[in-house]
């Protein structure tokens, strides 16, 4: 396994406030990597830097090697690198199907020269994402809600379905914030089953940003702790819940 995301010593400031301060961060191939740290840390922060929603004003961002920092949210997806958001932004009036099957890049059909001059391209393309969403979404226990507005989707449900629609753009990387929120136990557990059967079956990469420690301490190895938009620790799971310092700014003593 190689490294395929780095950030090094990223920093940006809203006014007078550092979000991030010198934050650093290594992804190695194929695992499920957790960042954690109390509210206003700046997790949230450091994934709008990576994803391309901020610059950042020091520091550089690099996936796959490149230097990606400056690209628009867009250019960084096709690379590659996908995220999804804390609040699940889902299109509400849309089917889940049809939420899905916006999201493959690089449709031939998008465009309307090409969607007259290349029919035959088209249709078979249309074919295997339709292929891809079907099973995704069977996977993932979606398939019964395919017809279902989104928008009566339970919290649980939207955070799977924001997955799907990550994993539909053919990330290498996927940046999760908050992936269980508003889930039940049980969608939790399908949550967490569903993401380590990716990196095994599909050999995807992770990045979670989560507040249940259950799933942190179950799923994620290593765990970063970002405090003050600073490096506070890293380790394995025993690691974290032995340190003294996460413990206490973060774990409750």
């Amino acid at each position: 396994m190689g490294v395929i995301f780095k950030a090094e010593e990223v920093s940006l400031a809203f006014g007078g406030i550092k979000a991030l301060d010198g934050f650093s961060i290594e992804l190695e191939e194929n695992t499920i990597t957790a960042l954690i740290g109390p509210n206003g840390a700046g997790k949230t922060t450091f994934f709008n830097v990576a994803g391309g929603i901020y610059p950042p004003d020091g520091g550089a961002v690099y996936f796959r090697g490149e230097r990606v920092d400056g690209l628009r949210p867009d250019q960084i997806c096709m690379k590659g690198l996908t995220r999804t958001f804390q609040i699940a932004r889902e299109l509400g009036e849309m089917s889940v199907w049809e939420n899905v099957m916006l999201a493959p890049k690089g449709q031939v059909g998008e465009r309307v020269f090409s969607s007259l001059l290349r029919w035959g391209t088209v249709k078979k393309q249309e074919k295997e994402n339709w292929e891809k969403a079907e099973e995704l979404l069977k996977e993932m226990g979606l398939y019964e809600e395919r017809n279902e507005l989104c928008k009566n989707l339970s919290a649980g449900k939207r955070k799977m379905l924001e997955i799907c629609r990550a994993i539909m753009t053919g990330p290498e990387l996927l940046m999760l914030d908050e992936p269980t929120a508003g889930a039940t136990v049980d969608e939790t557990k399908s949550i967490m089953g569903e993401i380590e059967r990716l990196r095994e079956e599909h050999g995807l990469t992770f990045l979670v940003v989560e507040h249940k420690m259950d799933v942190i301490m179950n799923l994620c190895n290593p765990i970063y702790v970002m405090y003050f938009g600073r490096n506070l620790a890293k380790g394995d799971a025993e690691a974290i819940q032995h340190n003294e310092q996460v413990r206490e700014v973060y774990l409750g003593g």
